[in-house]
């Protein structure tokens, strides 16, 4: 809405006002507003525990919302209601004097987003992992087929569980990333991507500073956050940023493997749903998927905090109709944005006059021009729901020579070490990647990496990291008709049956949403075509 990347920090609702827009409703339809405990204005507490901080802060022109789950455990309080005034806070919303609020721990929300979204049959264990969230780092649940169970980080306790910042693999990784050069809770992509380039000299001391329980618990040397910040940067500063992030990867995913295995001691299962920030590391979550008897992982998309909203809505739910109530099926697609159609980028196009080519084979065209070696945007329906681009709003080119990356992030203003992500048809995919019902379903949201098959790597360079591996997206028609159409077009004049996938966005901007963002892009020279179900967009 700002077009400011991860914008936020405070209490605003223009993204929440976008939503309802989506639905064609207000926020007085709205019947239950459920939250996570977050930011929130000083006039709805029912007092401050720091007034003179408050009035400082005030002064100081910084927004004076404090964290509702820091207030609560600065009293040790279970019950929003006595920290809160439901009333004041309608009114600040907007809604309903008669609507229902709700709040729901931060772990349980991530787990519900997973457990909500796969149809496993079977049981099936469901994890969160991220910084911290509500006095929380970890936490992981059984589904017998009928209840879930909490087997670590119990929601209803949270204040009271001993999960310190000092025991965070998530905090740990994000102070590398800072040591490395990057920007923490940014850039952590970056040094999964770097860490193919160095050698892990550094991981045994950190792996062997965190400890998984036989109760499926993980525990550190470290009491204190500090602490471990003040490890990562003694230990890491003085190797060269590719080994400081090998070790760091390395290590979380030892970390991390040792947690899984030891969960699935507990409860063995045959699937494994994962959701927080720390499963946006797609190299992490294919160590996972290849643990011995797991069936398939699934990642929940908008895996970080991001997608806390979806969950707290499905907690919401629960609370009404009963766990068994809720439906529970796959995402078909991602695409939950406004939808635009094509008619609304090329009737902006003409209004600002750019060249536009109707087109009844807008596949084609755009595929002949791929193959020439030029560069566009696919713009297609509502933009995607979490961090990847997935063919709504996807920069689009050929992935046969490797320089493409440095063309394509010198126009972006990117430095990038990870190469760029290829998509392929579902019907292809076996033949040029490594996956298998394992990692399918994970691939089709482009949260997991796989090899690729020794005969490809060389056909495929701009999508081929040093480590022989690439994190594909696996589309089909029903999906998204025009992207599936450009790849079997771009497959019939190349024989290649891959194609690049980036996000349609420069260097530290948020994804493109409308057309006239759009087209901004394509002035900038970020592309060399827009392509739509209308036809195309071309700068002169």
């Amino acid at each position: 809405m700002t077009r400011i990347k991860n914008d936020g920090g405070r209490f605003e609702l223009q993204s929440i006002d976008e939503v309802l827009r989506i639905a064609g409703i207000s926020r007085r339809d709205v019947d239950t507003v459920a939250l996570s405990k977050t930011r929130l204005p000083l006039s709805v507490y029912r007092s401050t525990s720091s007034p003179v901080k408050d009035a400082w802060r005030k002064l100081r022109g910084k927004n004076p919302g404090r964290f509702l789950a820091r207030e609560m455990a600065a009293r040790h309080e279970y019950d929003e209601a006595k920290v809160v005034d439901f009333a004041r806070l309608k009114s600040v919303l907007g809604v309903k004097e008669t609507a229902e609020i709700i709040f729901t721990n931060h772990h349980y929300s991530h787990i519900l987003g997973s457990f909500r979204y796969t149809d496993w049959p079977d049981q099936a264990l469901y994890i969160s992992c991220d910084g911290s969230g509500d006095a929380m780092v970890y936490s992981a649940y059984y589904f017998d087929g009928e209840n879930l169970e909490c087997l670590h980080g119990d929601r209803f306790r949270w204040m009271d569980l001993d999960q310190r910042g000092g025991f965070s693999v998530g905090l740990a990784y994000s102070y590398a990333t800072e040591v490395i050069g990057f920007r923490p809770n940014r850039h952590e992509g970056k040094i999964t991507g770097l860490a193919a380039f160095g050698r892990p000299v550094a991981a045994d001391a950190i792996f062997q500073r965190f400890q998984t329980a036989s109760d499926g618990s993980i525990t550190s040397d470290f009491n204190h956050p500090k602490e471990l910040r003040a490890f990562i940067r003694e230990l890491l500063s003085p190797l060269s940023r590719e080994d400081a992030a090998a070790s760091i990867q390395q290590a979380s995913e030892r970390i991390l493997e040792n947690w899984v295995k030891q969960l699935l001691a507990l409860r063995p299962v045959k699937y494994v749903g994962m959701s927080g920030g720390v499963f946006a590391n797609v190299k992490l979550n294919q160590t996972v998927a290849s643990i011995p008897g797991i069936e398939e992982v699934y990642v929940f998309p908008a895996m970080g905090d991001e997608g806390l909203p979806v969950g707290n809505a499905i907690d919401a739910l629960i609370r009404q109709h009963g766990l068994t109530s809720i439906q529970r099926d796959r995402f078909a697609t991602l695409y939950y944005g406004y939808n635009y159609s094509g008619n609304d980028l090329v009737e902006a196009a003409d209004a600002a006059k750019v060249d536009i080519r109707r087109s009844e084979a807008p596949a084609k065209e755009a595929a002949e021009l791929l193959a020439a070696g030029q560069v566009g945007a696919i713009f297609f329906g509502g933009m995607e729901l979490g961090p990847r681009a997935l063919g709504a709003r996807s920069i689009l080119a050929s992935p046969a020579k490797r320089d493409v990356n440095d063309s394509i992030n010198a126009r972006l203003e990117r430095t990038e070490f990870m190469p760029f992500a290829p998509f392929v048809a579902a019907e292809d995919a076996a033949d040029v990647f490594e996956v298998d019902g394992s990692t399918h379903h994970a691939c089709e949201f482009m949260t997991i990496t796989t090899n690729v098959k020794p005969e490809w790597e060389d056909v495929i360079p701009a999508v081929v990291h040093v480590d022989n591996t690439a994190r594909p997206q696996i589309i089909s028609r029903e999906q998204n008709w025009l992207y599936y159409d450009i790849l079997k077009e771009f497959k019939t004049i190349t024989g290649i049956p891959c194609l690049v996938n980036t996000s349609f966005n420069a260097h530290e901007e948020p994804i493109i949403n409308t057309p006239q963002e759009a087209l901004g892009a394509l002035y900038d020279n970020r592309v060399d075509f827009l392509v739509c179900d209308a036809g195309l967009v071309i700068r002169r």
